[in-house]
């Protein structure tokens, strides 16, 4: 049963999701054809670049590579209409299969080099290369999927999502953009790592920090072939050696020599699989497996069974926020039956940065909880993906944005400016411990003093959004210098019992006027790091004066 058309496309079904958008299987009703076609949101200030490399990628004509028909604008969104390829993923394959004979995984990856040998000389990076992007035909033929978009959607290897750290290179960890076609090569050895053995060569302690990733990937080595396929030639392991290797200028040079090398080795198998079943068998098989399980898609309007209660969402839509990059946002929605019938749901398809909790919904209401994991995305942007269940003939649609921030900002990376702020606020307490015999008597208001440049610190550490370690050490100045309080309000009452008890009763109270004005103005921090240096300076020179 279609579904709601757009533009000149008939969307028919969904078969899948990503970061950016949805894929629909689509009646391109011009030119009378079915298409897969990908809707994406793009930011605004992305649009014009996103169809300059749109325009460089309609030029990719191989074989192995899935065809880019258009791209067109229709109500903000891009569409793009690519080659419909009856089949399944590779990432699907493996998931039915477990591990494919070396064989097969040779005729992959042969394949997959092919096309990456003619993107790379028509000056195209993949950068996202991934049982996920490696579509295989009913007949065997492989094909690479969106070629190219990973560069242009900021959705590839650095935009995280569930396992791609797994297939980044070494070099794709650093600070610096130092990557280059040599990146997808790597990601082609680790793929056929997986494919031949069944289990990936990198393994992190915390799967969804990519910093523990990179320790992985950047340190450790894959367990050789024949602990976990025991049929693997020696010459196959040489070449993953090769492949995999830290450094990038120790791998091949090109995926023609990559290609090469692996046809010597296909070339010293027997042809055929110890099975008899040949690549095509296979993909065949696990095609129409995958029909089978596959729900029947319907509008919320249409085809709604009466057995069971048709949904409603509240909110329909939602918005996690700005979130820091490495931090988490969450969010409930309440999953209600609209006609007294209880609901019996299911969930079909989430984005790999987002936590469903539960995941089957029984009963006239359910509370569901959404968890977004930022630790999952290493790019900066909105992504815009949907969350789906099956209610029988009904798919209940909760659309999700994020809009992931930078990283909160590093210790090294702030501490020029940060340790000079926080032993500014220590030098009223310097001061007095440094300036008089009477230290004693003074003490409380240098204490006092200093815990109140703390408080601007901390409120300055909010206002720049600098991680907890540096919070926490503002604060702890802070309480230790506003434990003097007694003190203080003892001078209150009492001044004239206090040296120079007017000035100090002054310059505490200046100080508390400041912090009400920083309040309310907290996200000036850069202003008010210099204003709490000034302050500082004034303070104790006041307070050698006075002493």
């Amino acid at each position: 049963m279609p579904l709601s058309p757009i533009g000149k496309y008939e969307r028919v079904d969904v078969l899948g999701h990503g970061a950016t958008g949805i894929v629909y299987l689509a009646w391109d009703s011009l030119l009378r054809k079915q298409v897969a076609l990908k809707e994406i949101n793009v930011q605004a200030g992305d649009m014009e670049r996103f169809l300059e490399e749109a325009r460089l990628l309609d030029r990719l004509n191989h074989p192995n590579i899935v065809r880019v028909h258009s791209v067109d604008r229709v109500d903000g969104k891009i569409l793009i209409a690519m080659e419909y390829v009856p089949g399944v993923t590779l990432q699907e394959l493996l998931r039915q299969q477990g591990k494919l004979p070396v064989e097969q995984s040779l005729d992959i990856a042969i394949q997959v080099l092919d096309a990456l040998q003619y993107a790379h000389e028509n000056h195209t990076i993949h950068r996202d290369i991934k049982p996920g992007n490696i579509l295989i035909r009913r007949d065997g033929m492989v094909k690479l999927v969106d070629f190219g978009l990973a560069t242009i959607l900021g959705t590839g290897s650095y935009a995280g999502g569930a396992g791609t750290y797994v297939y980044m290179a070494p070099e794709d960890f650093g600070e610096e953009e130092r990557s280059d076609h040599r990146s997808d090569l790597w990601a082609v050895g680790v793929t056929l790592y997986e494919m031949v053995t069944g289990r990936r060569p990198f393994n992190a302690v915390k799967p969804k920090d990519p910093f523990s990733w990179k320790r992985a990937v950047q340190e450790d080595e894959p367990p050789p072939l024949r602990e976990f396929a025991v049929d693997a030639p020696d010459s196959l392991q040489r070449v993953l050696d090769r492949a995999l290797a830290k450094r990038k200028d120790d791998r091949f040079p090109t995926a023609a020599d990559f290609l090469q090398a692996l046809r010597v080795v296909r070339a010293t198998l027997p042809t055929g699989t110890p099975d008899g079943q040949t690549l095509a068998a296979v993909s065949s098989q696990a095609y129409g497996a995958q029909q089978k399980q596959k729900p029947t898609v319907a509008t919320p309007s249409e085809g709604v069974s009466k057995k069971q209660g048709s949904a409603r969402v509240e909110p329909a839509e939602v918005s996690l926020g700005p979130v820091r990059q490495g931090e988490q946002a969450g969010t409930k929605v309440v999953v209600r039956s609209t006609n007294r019938k209880p609901l019996d749901a299911r969930l079909v398809s989430h984005p790999g940065w987002l936590y469903v909790h539960p995941t089957a919904i029984h009963g006239r209401k359910q509370v569901v909880t959404l968890t977004a994991d930022t630790g999952m995305v290493s790019a900066h942007g909105t992504l815009s993906d949907m969350v789906q269940f099956v209610n029988g003939e009904q798919r209940i649609t909760i659309p999700v944005h994020l809009k992931v921030l930078p990283p909160r900002p590093h210790f090294r990376q702030v501490s020029v400016w940060y340790v000079p702020l926080f032993v500014a606020c220590l030098l009223p307490l310097f001061t007095v411990a440094l300036g008089t015999a009477d230290w004693a008597r003074w003490m409380p208001i240098g204490l006092e003093l200093s815990g109140l440049l703390g408080t601007m610190l901390v409120l300055i550490s909010i206002g720049a959004e600098l991680r907890s370690g540096e919070r926490l050490a503002a604060a702890l100045l802070m309480l230790t210098g506003l434990s003097s309080t007694g003190t203080y309000l003892g001078v209150l009452r009492d001044p004239q019992y206090h040296p120079q008890g007017r000035i100090a009763i002054d310059l505490l109270t200046i100080m508390s006027i400041v912090l009400v004005l920083q309040v309310f103005s907290t996200r000036r921090w850069k202003w008010w790091a210099w204003v709490l240096v000034g302050l500082s300076v004034v303070l104790c020179a006041t307070i050698s004066r006075i002493m």
